[in-house]
């Protein structure tokens, strides 16, 4: 029985995301300048020409990466503050939901792709259209409105917000490295990163 279109478009849906995981693990072990089509191909079991039909070329595959990875950072600072409760609980729950990503591989490796992103010569155009260009939006950026509140309510202390942020996620971005690492890292409590906030009662 052939299939109609829905199910034609979960297959290559579904081939998509084989290969944008497969290109993950490769470009974590050999970064995007060294990686081929060829090693992604391997990776995914897939022929080199199928990953061509999905994607025209490793930058491609790459700048998709760093899109998905940017876009879930910013998204999960979004869900923090629709969630009910004061600025610092809200960075509690986002911290959680955080730490708890950490557990699965996928989501440590995206850290490690926006570390290669924001600190290579090589990456495409595409990518530093993400990270720098016009419309492009930093997780540090986004998370500030909730540090200011929380120090305006007396929650928070009062240091240099964008410092602070920085700070927070230079400790998860930290955590995420020592876990691709060390697959047992234990991986703190979210009370712990929120003593990078806390003002003493």
């Amino acid at each position: 029985m052939p299939r109609n279109e829905e199910q034609n478009q979960e297959l290559r849906d579904a081939r998509k995301e084989q290969i944008l995981q497969a290109a993950l693990l490769v470009f974590a072990r050999r970064g995007m300048v060294a990686a081929k089509i060829s090693d992604i191909a391997k990776e995914a079991g897939l022929s080199h020409g199928l990953v061509y039909h999905y994607f025209t070329s490793k930058e491609e595959i790459f700048s998709t990466l760093v899109r998905r990875a940017a876009n879930s950072s910013v998204a999960v600072i979004q869900q923090a503050s629709e969630q009910i409760g004061t600025p610092l609980e809200k960075l509690h729950w986002m911290s959680e939901q955080i730490l708890s990503g950490l557990s699965d591989e996928g989501n440590t490796l995206l850290f490690l792709i926006m570390i290669q992103a924001s600190t290579s010569d090589a990456i495409p155009d595409e990518v530093k259209e993400i990270l720098t260009g016009v419309e492009a939006v930093s997780p540090v950026t986004c998370i500030l409105p909730l540090i200011i509140k929380g120090q305006e309510s007396g929650e928070i202390i009062l240091a240099n917000p964008i410092s602070l942020a920085i700070t927070y996620y230079a400790f998860v971005q930290g955590l995420a490295i020592n876990k691709i690492q060390w697959s047992d890292c234990p991986i703190p409590d979210a009370k712990l990163i929120m003593k990078i906030f806390e003002k003493e009662k």
